[in-house]
């Protein structure tokens, strides 16, 4: 035993470790690797190598690191983005804890949404005056973070019907103060479909997507066109219609291909072609799309003419 001890003893490095062979004598003292760290480089390295649920326990086994998790998160907005969506929807080790995510998501927003109320005349035999929220936004930060207004809005319309209007309003401020398109795109989904009980409201959502067509959003694009094709919110025009079904089209939009085929098999703001209709409807039938299939079979004499091989894929 003796000599083993003193093989390892000659062995030993010319430059001592930093704690292999610490002194057993001022071991108790001597402060460890991780409390010897800033408290900021500590918690950014548990952060890039735990989860939040390894960082919650952590924060159980001293009083030191009682804040770990809070602090861990506080070193970044991408880490409290991360955080906020963990509690939300309890993955990465941690249960559901909506009043602390709803902290961190209204931190990371930037805004301050303020409710107001004004009076509304309604027309209808029971409700002489009714009165109507109102919000307006005011930016606290340099920075404010555009997917923490869009989820906000999210959590307030699946929460209770009380907070439909918040939620609506926090959607709005997505778009609004940054550009959010997808948030334009669903409000003018939820007045349409009259989601979370609201009236549906054809004018309003006709004009959401119109936002959401103008910034690039291919599904707005989309539900713009069908308004303007079948005058839902608005005045009737095949000619606009096919204008943005085209740009929805050459995005990559399956059902706006198969609509851009009917205007020209229909002359619906478009001279009347029956070839071009046939290349369109291959574009969409190439994707499975069941209402193309069906007009390339009914136009079979042309689409075998202007569309080689259709016949092979129509199984003919």
């Amino acid at each position: 035993m003796t000599n083993a001890n003193n093989c390892n003893e000659n062995k030993a490095p010319s430059v001592k470790p930093l704690y292999f062979l610490a002194d057993n004598k001022n071991k108790e003292s001597t402060p460890g690797l991780l409390s010897s760290l800033p408290a900021e480089l500590l918690a950014i390295s548990l952060v890039d190598y735990a989860d939040w649920g390894e960082l919650a326990r952590l924060a159980c086994v001293k009083k030191s690191w009682s804040n770990l998790m809070k602090e861990a998160a506080a070193t970044t907005g991408s880490s409290e983005w991360s955080l906020a969506q963990a509690l939300m929807e309890g993955t990465n080790g941690l249960q559901v804890n909506h009043t602390l995510s709803l902290q961190l998501l209204h931190k990371l927003s930037g805004v301050v949404i303020q409710r107001s109320k004004k009076n509304v005349n309604v027309e209808e035999e029971d409700n002489e005056n009714e009165e109507e929220d109102a919000f307006t936004y005011k930016i606290i930060t340099d920075n404010p973070f555009t997917p923490a207004m869009k989820k906000l809005g999210e959590c307030y319309l699946q929460q209770s019907n009380s907070n439909t209007e918040e939620g609506l309003a926090w959607l709005k401020a997505a778009y609004e103060l940054g550009n959010d398109l997808e948030a334009a795109y669903e409000l003018g989904s939820i007045y349409e479909g009259g989601k979370y009980n609201l009236a549906p409201d054809i004018y309003k959502a006709t004009e959401w997507y119109k936002k959401a067509a103008i910034g690039g959003h291919i599904n707005g694009m989309a539900e713009y066109a069908l308004c303007c094709e079948l005058g839902c919110g608005c005045d009737p025009n095949d000619e606009e219609a096919l204008e943005w079904y085209m740009k929805a089209a050459q995005m990559g939009h399956v059902t706006a291909k198969f609509s851009v085929g009917e205007a020209f098999e229909e002359a619906r703001g478009v001279p009347q072609s029956d070839s071009e209709a046939c290349l369109w409807y291959y574009k969409a039938a190439m994707e499975g799309d069941d209402g193309s299939i069906a007009a390339l079979r009914r136009l079979h004499d042309i689409a075998r003419i202007v569309v080689p091989g259709v016949t092979n894929m129509l199984g003919e």
